[in-house]
């Protein structure tokens, strides 16, 4: 199974880290009103599809039948449903540490533009359209072999043609143009792009208004250990946290992120603190207690265990979301009228920065499963929103408090339970009526997983050397665990130079007394100095490491430490004792373990206070451009169809890492494509290469998914006809999303993502 993601640069890379597991997921088809079908294996597009591949001005598609044939079916129209058209070419937070108790197809169209029942490409063609196409394929084959020799010339139904006005090919605009090479085809399952570089505008806001269609903001913080839920009603917006959860002994606004299974079948029996208490009971060994899961869709963790008995990430993830709901809106609606239901919520969930598009895409999906949302909602029901935005939206409203002024950065450290995300900040402007503060982000987002829940690992695996003559119960290692996370943890390091933890009964150690690995009594002694060395300094060094990576970027006049682990003393004092300065300070906002949810509401509350974003890796397409003697291997040469050598399989950059992005900025180009009435397949490639990739076939370049382009019913329209459409690229919110301008009409291009 391959890896879905472009693992992270070398210059970027931290030892240790690697993939997860594969997460298999496709976002379904919109119906439009026909019958759907499940989608086909993400490796080739969906029957019916036609594929956008991109060449330079008189390149020629990667690849296609052999010359003299056909791609198409039997009436020869091919998969890009005009005559000739050529087959299709291969694809290519928060760690608070609470006390725990014990307790498809495309539509098939006629002649007439309406749904059939048969394939399109099985339809006879006119028997004078086939004379003809034979006639011209067979005078094409002869020119070819007769002019151009031994290189390969392309076949006659993927024939490249120029625009008439063109006669020389155009040189690729660097990088920071902000659009991709421009393209030309003339395959009807192909897109040929319109004369000059694509054009970096405002494009287009989603369609509805939140504000009227969801009264209510509800954000969910799904975490590696905890999870937190708040809202707030708009025309009211104090911001209230869930603080009650099933079988909880006291208030907090956080339950742990937990699932519990039977340990014989992927059956999903409880969540949260029921599943925790079932684990303290004998019937413990009966039963499966999932943790941690989340990281599973941390494309950057080397060596990742796959979860048991075959439970997927996504299923996990939407098993422990869909009961997590169900109880937070119950709880949330209790301070509504009863004219409100849950129908009327718009959600913002927070996700990590360091995560992939697919990770995302994951947790869309998983909302879709757990209930939150549905399929046929508009796409702005559900904000996903990266962690250390919805911090830098908490931060910035206690602006007045830490004095943060216009041009002043800030820098957001949001270290939790599994990942530390960072982003450095800056004011753009003061709303004089809100008091809300515009922000840009200055730098690329940058993490890694190395929250406190692996300060647990490291303390547990210290734990099972000392304990390993003794059989501890699984009941047993979780007190001595919970009494580690919530009474040692927090204190550390203290004052003396040992600690004491209170461990449970041992079996065939009566009187609780083992002096060669320091228990007396019941009470185990930990010299600090080992805890520095063996549990937290291997942690606390990484953040260190990704603070320092932010702030040789660009300069800051604060640091905001968030989140459960950025709660931490210890954590504070070392982030203090290396960065902080005569002009930067750093600081714990209060409540700094809620910073993410609640800004997350806020950010909900005043969408559009992010007025920009920096890219995180390079987004491009496939594309034919200028074969370069001596750089591009001979295996990749072409022939255009006006004769021009061409190098096949080039990446043509849409944006790069480090480019900043504005809020509803685009990129948009225009192309001709002859697969009326069957929808377009538009694939977007991205690499996290340091350096910009050469071909889409490179190690580093992935393929992200296909942006599936309908085209609209339009009376009298023949099959195969030449439509113009305008692609739209939005890079510049937390997703990628894309929309086309087809005959005059826009619709909304769906993603099928790879994984």
């Amino acid at each position: 199974m391959k890896k879905f993601f472009g693992s992270k640069s070398t210059k970027d890379k931290k030892p240790g880290s690697s993939p997860p597991p594969q997460v298999h997921a496709q976002l379904p088809r919109p119906s439009n009103g026909h019958q759907q079908q499940p989608p086909p294996a993400a490796s080739t597009p969906p029957p019916g599809a036609a594929t956008m591949h991109f060449t330079s001005l008189a390149g020629t598609p990667s690849s296609g039948p052999p010359p003299g044939q056909n791609g198409g079916g039997q009436n020869g129209y091919g998969n890009g449903g005009a005559p000739g058209g050529g087959g299709y070419p291969p694809s290519t937070a928060g760690g608070g540490y609470p006390p725990i108790s014990a307790p498809p197809s495309s539509s098939s169209y006629g002649y007439n533009g309406q749904q059939q029942h048969s394939q399109y490409s099985g339809m006879p063609q006119p028997h004078h359209l086939q004379q003809q196409q034979q006639q011209h394929q067979h005078q094409q084959q002869h020119h070819q072999q007769q002019q151009h020799g031994g290189i390969p010339a392309p076949p006659s139904s993927n024939a490249i043609y120029p625009p008439r006005q063109q006669q020389a090919p155009v040189p690729s605009p660097p990088p920071s143009s902000g659009g991709a090479y421009q393209a030309s085809a003339y395959n009807p399952g192909y897109m040929v792009a319109q004369q000059g570089p694509g054009q970096t505008n405002g494009g287009s806001k989603l369609t509805g208004d939140p504000k009227e269609d969801y009264p209510i903001v509800m954000a969910i913080d799904f975490g590696t250990t905890f999870t937190g839920c708040a809202f707030a009603f708009r025309k009211d917006p104090e911001i209230q946290e869930i603080i009650t959860w099933p079988k909880q002994a006291y208030q907090y606004p956080k339950v742990p992120t937990i699932s519990l299974y039977k340990l014989d079948s992927p059956d999903f029996l409880d969540w949260g603190y029921p599943a925790r208490a079932v684990m303290m009971t004998p019937n413990a060994k009966r039963h499966l207690l999932l943790s941690k899961f989340k990281l599973q869709l941390d494309d950057q963790q080397e060596h990742i265990e796959p979860l048991p008995l075959g439970i997927k990430p996504l299923d996990a993830i939407s098993d422990y979301l869909g009961k997590f709901h169900s109880h937070v809106v119950k709880e949330a609606m209790k301070n509504f009228g009863s004219t409100y239901d849950q129908s009327h919520i718009q959600y913002c969930l927070t996700v990590p920065a360091m995560w992939s598009d697919r990770a995302k895409h994951v947790m869309r999906l998983a909302a879709v499963r757990a209930g939150m949302i549905k399929e046929e909602d508009p796409a702005h029901r559900l904000i996903i929103v990266s962690e250390p935005e919805a911090a830098a939206m908490y931060c910035q409203s206690k602006g007045d408090q830490f004095n943060l002024q216009k041009h002043d950065r800030f820098l957001i450290c949001d270290a939790g339970g599994g990942t530390v995300d960072l982003i450095v900040f800056e004011v753009v402007d003061v709303n004089p009526e809100t008091g809300i503060r515009s922000l840009r982000e200055v730098t690329r987002g940058h993490g890694a997983s190395c929250g406190s829940a692996f300060l647990d690992a490291n303390m547990e695996k210290l734990l099972r050397e000392k304990f390993q003559k003794y059989p501890l119960t699984p009941m047993g290692w979780g007190t001595i665990m919970d009494t580690f996370v919530n009474q040692t943890k927090p204190i550390f390091p203290g004052t003396d130079p040992e600690m004491y933890l209170q461990v449970p009964n041992i079996p065939n150690l009566p009187d609780a007394n083992d002096l060669d690995i320091g228990l007396e009594d019941g009470m185990l002694k930990l010299m600090v100095s080992e805890l520095h060395e063996r549990v937290f300094d291997p942690v606390v060094k990484d953040v260190l490491d990704l603070i320092e990576h932010q702030l040789n970027q660009t300069h800051c006049e604060a640091i905001f430490l968030v989140g459960g682990f950025g709660s931490s003393r210890y954590l504070f004092d070392r982030v203090t004792a290396k960065f902080a300065t005569s002009g930067r300070q750093v600081r714990v906002p209060p409540r700094a373990e809620l910073a993410v949810v609640r800004g997350a509401v806020t950010y909900g509350l005043h969408q559009g206070s992010i007025i920009s974003r920096v890219a995180r890796r390079w987004y491009g397409v496939d594309s034919a451009m200028d074969f370069v003697q001596g750089v591009d291997p001979e295996e990749k040469k072409t022939l255009s169809r006006d004769g021009t050598t061409r190098c096949k399989d080039r990446f043509s950059v849409y944006i790069h890492p480090g480019q900043s992005v504005a809020l509803g900025e685009c990129v948009t180009k225009k192309y001709m494509t002859w697969c009326y009435p069957r929808p377009l397949d538009c694939p977007l490639y991205v690499s996290d290469s340091a350096e910009e990739p050469r071909y889409v076939d490179e190690p580093s370049v992935k393929k992200l998914g296909d942006f599936q382009i309908p085209m609209p019913d339009i009376p009298g329209m023949m099959p195969g006809s030449e439509v113009l459409v305008e692609v739209k690229m939005h890079f510049g919110e937390t997703e990628v999303r894309a929309e086309a301008l087809v005959l005059g009409q826009t619709v909304t291009a769906v993603c099928q993502w790879i994984g």
